[in-house]
C-alpha cells in the first residue's frame, strides 16, 4: 500500500505526488487536476473535482486553489458539473531516472560478462600495447599474470602474490641464483657492501626520503614490477629508472653525482691483467730506445688496444700486430745459448759396468750417454706397469753410478732400461698410436703428440742402437740378443754437400735430436704452438710428480717458447687457469659498473688515453706475478682514476649524470633469454596457402603479434 505524504483536503493546495511514476498532462501548464493518473499511467480525471453528498444533497468540493465552488455545481447524479477533457499522463523524473539506472546496470553487467567470458574477453582486458620483447615471447595475459588473483589484505599476503608474480617472469629471464634478492647478491655480500659504502652526507634528501616512505614493502622485497613497467607502449623503455627510484634503498644517499656520489675506489683495477705487462717499463725505457722504433714499437694506445664490438671494452690486438715484432724470435729461440728446443725423448745414462757384473742383460747401449730421464720420458714410462714398479724400486740411486746401489736397486736399473727400449721400439714400429696410449685420452683440440713423428725417430735409433728392434723382440721372447760385433756404421756426408745442424733445419718448429746426447728435442713452431700450449694445460693440474716436472720445466721464464714470460697462471677455485689470452667480453657477465670507450674518444684531448689512464711509475708492478697466482693482488702499472675526471663533463646541463649512465641493477652472470616461442595452431587452409608447416607457423606468429 501506497503511503501518501500529503492528505488530501479539497479546500487546501492540490497534491503533488512526487513519489508517482506518471504525473499530470497539464502539470506544465500548471494545471493539473487533483485525482492524478492512476499507477499504470491512465488519466482519472472526469471533472474538476468529485462532489460529496451531505443527506439528500451534492456539493463542490474543488480547491480552493482552483477558485473554490464552482457556480454550476454539481450534477444531480453527483457527477462534477465542470467536466473537463482527459490528459496523456507523463512519466515522473524519479521513475525516468530510476529506468535509465536500470539500463546502465543491466548494460555493464553484459559487458562485465562479455570482459570475462566472451571471445574477445583479452583485447577488453589489454591495458595497453607490449614492448616488442613481450609481444613476441608471450601467449596470453595468464603468462604474466595471475589468473586467479584473490584480494591480498595482509603483508604476508601480498608478499606471497608478488613473488608468484615474479615466478612468472623468471620463468624466461635468468637472473642466477639469488634472483629475488637486490641486485643478485646474497645478504652477506649486501651487508658487505653497506659496511664498505658509508655515507656520503648525513642528511637525507626530502624527495629521497619521501619516496624511500612510500616504497611499497619496504627496499629488500621489490617486486620485478617495481621498477620494470609494461603496457606503456611499444617503444617504452623496460629498463628506465629514476636516481630517485634507484637511491631509494642505499644508505649513501645524495642529490647528484657531483653533489655527494662517493670517491672512487681503486677503479677501474680490480685485478692483474692476464698477460704479464709492465706498461711503465716498455713505455718509458723500451719503447724510446732507436733499436726498437725500427722495429715498429708502439706511439700510441691504439697500436695494441682496440675496442670491442660493443664499444665498452678495450680489447689487445693479437700476438702479430702487438708483439711479434721484438718477441717472436724469442719464442723460436733466436739468439738462444743454450737448447732452442725442449728434451723430449733422450737416452739416459746407465752404470753399464756395474749392471753387467750384476748379471743384467744389458744388450747394445752407447757408453756416451750421461744425462738423466727427462720429464716428459719419465711421464711415458710411468704409464707402465712393470717401469712404475722399477722407478719405485729405484728411489733416489743414481743411472749413472750404481756401485752402491743394493741388488733390488740394480735389478730396478736394469728393468728400467728395457723398459726405456721396449718404449722406442713401440714408437718406432706403432708411432703415434703408442704415444696416445700412453698418454691417456686427450680433450679435442690437444696437441700433445706435437705431431710426433716416428720416422723421425727411427731415424735417431737406427743412429743410437740400430740393433734395438731385434734386442727388444728378443728380450719379449724371453731370450738374450747377442750383441753387435761392430759399431754402427757411421753416416757418410757427401762431398758436394753437407747436412746443416739438425736444430737449424727445424727453425719454424718440430723434432730434431742431438747425436752428441743421445736426446730428441722439441723446437717449438712460433707464438701458441699448441705441443707446449697443451701440455702446459694438461700439467698444471696433475699432482702427479712427473707432471708437475713437466709444468716446471716448462712454465720456467727461460723455458724454451718461454711462454710463462707472458702468460699467467690464476688459482680459480682451487684449480690453477692459465692466462693464454687476454681479457676477453663477457657478454653474460655484468658488473656494476659499466663503461663505454668509444662514446668518449672523441673528448679526449691531447693526451689521449692518458687524459684517464695516467701510468703510475712508483708501482711495482712486476711483484704482482710470478710465484702469485692470486690475481687480485697486484700493483695497477696506472693510478686509479678519481671522480674530479668523469665530473668535468658528467653534469646535468651538459652530457648528464643519471645513475643508469654508470651502473646496472642486475648483475652477476646472466644467461640470455630462455623465450619459448610456441606459435598457436594454425588451420589446414591456411598451411596448405602460405607453403606448409614453417610458413603457416610464422603465418601465426606474425598474425598473433598483429595488434595496434
Amino acid at each position: 500500500m501506497r503511503r501518501l505524504l500529503q492528505s488530501i483536503i479539497y479546500n487546501r493546495k492540490l497534491y503533488d505526488r512526487p513519489q508517482d511514476e506518471w504525473t499530470c498532462g497539464r502539470a506544465a501548464e500548471c494545471q493539473a487536476c487533483v485525482f492524478g493518473p492512476g499507477p499504470k499511467g491512465e488519466c482519472r480525471a472526469t471533472g474538476q473535482c468529485l462532489p460529496a453528498k451531505k443527506g439528500d444533497r451534492w456539493f463542490c468540493t474543488r480547491a480552493i486553489s482552483l477558485g473554490g465552488a464552482c457556480e454550476p455545481g454539481p450534477q444531480p447524479d453527483g457527477s462534477c458539473g465542470c467536466p473537463v477533457p482527459p490528459c496523456t499522463p507523463q512519466r515522473s523524473l524519479r521513475s525516468v531516472r530510476g529506468r535509465l539506472a536500470w539500463k546502465l546496470a543491466g548494460l555493464a553487467l553484459a559487458l562485465v560478462l562479455l570482459a570475462l567470458w566472451g571471445g574477445a574477453r583479452n583485447q577488453w582486458a589489454n591495458p595497453g600495447p607490449l614492448t616488442p620483447q613481450h609481444a613476441m615471447s608471450t601467449q596470453r595475459c595468464a603468462d604474466c599474470h595471475l589468473e586467479s588473483a584473490p584480494l591480498a589484505f595482509t603483508a604476508a599476503a601480498r608478499a606471497e602474490r608478488r613473488q608468484a608474480h615474479d615466478q612468472l617472469c623468471l620463468k624466461c629471464h635468468d637472473l642466477g641464483p639469488q634472483d629475488r634478492s637486490p641486485h643478485g647478491l646474497t645478504g652477506a655480500q649486501l651487508a658487505a657492501l653497506a659496511r664498505n659504502d658509508q655515507p656520503a652526507a648525513p642528511a637525507r634528501p626530502l624527495a629521497l626520503a619521501a619516496v624511500h616512505a612510500l616504497q611499497p614493502g619496504g627496499p629488500n622485497d621489490l617486486a620485478c614490477a617495481s621498477c620494470h613497467l609494461e603496457h606503456h607502449g611499444r617503444d617504452f623503455d623496460l629498463k628506465r629508472l629514476t636516481d630517485q627510484q634507484c637511491q631509494v634503498c642505499h644508505q649513501a644517499q645524495f642529490d647528484g653525482f657531483a653533489r655527494g656520489h662517493p670517491e672512487f675506489k681503486d677503479y677501474p683495477y680490480k685485478r692483474r691483467t692476464q698477460l704479464r705487462f709492465d706498461h711503465a717499463t716498455h713505455w718509458g725505457q723500451y719503447f724510446p730506445d732507436a733499436r726498437l722504433a725500427a722495429q715498429s714499437a708502439p706511439t700510441s694506445c691504439a697500436t695494441c688496444h682496440a675496442p670491442a664490438a660493443d664499444g665498452r671494452q678495450m680489447l689487445v690486438k693479437d700476438f702479430a700486430q702487438t708483439c711479434a715484432a721484438c718477441h717472436g724470435g724469442q719464442i723460436t729461440g733466436e739468439g738462444r745459448t743454450g737448447a732452442k728446443g725442449v728434451a723430449f725423448i733422450r737416452l739416459p745414462g746407465f752404470d753399464r759396468a756395474v749392471l753387467e757384473a750384476a748379471g743384467e742383460v744389458v744388450g747394445e747401449w752407447p757408453a756416451k750417454s750421461v744425462g738423466g730421464l727427462t720429464p716428459f720420458l719419465r711421464r711415458l714410462l710411468e704409464a707402465d706397469a712393470p717401469a712404475r714398479a722399477a722407478l719405485q724400486d729405484l728411489g733416489s740411486a743414481d743411472l749413472t753410478d750404481l756401485a752402491k746401489a743394493t741388488p733390488a736397486q740394480k735389478a730396478a736399473a736394469g728393468r728400467l732400461l728395457w723398459s726405456v727400449k721396449s718404449l722406442l721400439a713401440d714408437l718406432v714400429t706403432q708411432g703415434q698410436p703408442a704415444l696416445l696410449r700412453r698418454l691417456g685420452p686427450m680433450d679435442a683440440g690437444e696437441r700433445r703428440t706435437g705431431q710426433f713423428s716416428a720416422d723421425g725417430l727411427l731415424a735417431a735409433q737406427q743412429a743410437w742402437l740400430p740393433n734395438l728392434l731385434a734386442e727388444v723382440a728378443a728380450h719379449r721372447r724371453g731370450e738374450q740378443a747377442p750383441v753387435a760385433a761392430t759399431a754402427p756404421a757411421a753416416r757418410v756426408a757427401s762431398a758436394a754437400l753437407e747436412f746443416d745442424d739438425a736444430e737449424t733445419r727445424v727453425t719454424e718448429g718440430g723434432w730434431y735430436r742431438r747425436d752428441q746426447n743421445y736426446t730428441l728435442y722439441y723446437r717449438p713452431g712460433g707464438h701458441a704452438d699448441p705441443f707446449l700450449t697443451t701440455w702446459i694445460d694438461a700439467t698444471a693440474n696433475d699432482p702427479s710428480p712427473a707432471a708437475q716436472a713437466i709444468f716446471n720445466q716448462l712454465s720456467a721464464e727461460s723455458a724454451p717458447g718461454v711462454c710463462m714470460k707472458c702468460h699467467t697462471v690464476d688459482r680459480v677455485g682451487g684449480r690453477q687457469v692459465v692466462n693464454w689470452e687476454t681479457a676477453q667480453p663477457q657478454p653474460d657477465r655484468r658488473p656494476f659498473t659499466t663503461f663505454k670507450h668509444t662514446a668518449h674518444f672523441s673528448l679526449m684531448g691531447d693526451q689521449g688515453c692518458a687524459t684517464c689512464h695516467v701510468i703510475d711509475a712508483t708501482a711495482d708492478h712486476a711483484r704482482g706475478f710470478g710465484l702469485n697466482h692470486d690475481p687480485a693482488v697486484f700493483q695497477s702499472n696506472f693510478a686509479p682514476m678519481t671522480k674530479a675526471t668523469c665530473v668535468t663533463c658528467h653534469q646535468p646541463a651538459k652530457a648528464g649524470d643519471s645513475c643508469l649512465q654508470c651502473h646496472n641493477y642486475h648483475i652477476g652472470d646472466l644467461k640470455q633469454l630462455r623465450l619459448k616461442m610456441v606459435a598457436p595452431p594454425v588451420p589446414a587452409k591456411v598451411a596448405e596457402a602460405t607453403g606448409g608447416a614453417a610458413a603457416a607457423r610464422l603465418f601465426a606468429l606474425v598474425a598473433k603479434n598483429d595488434r595496434p
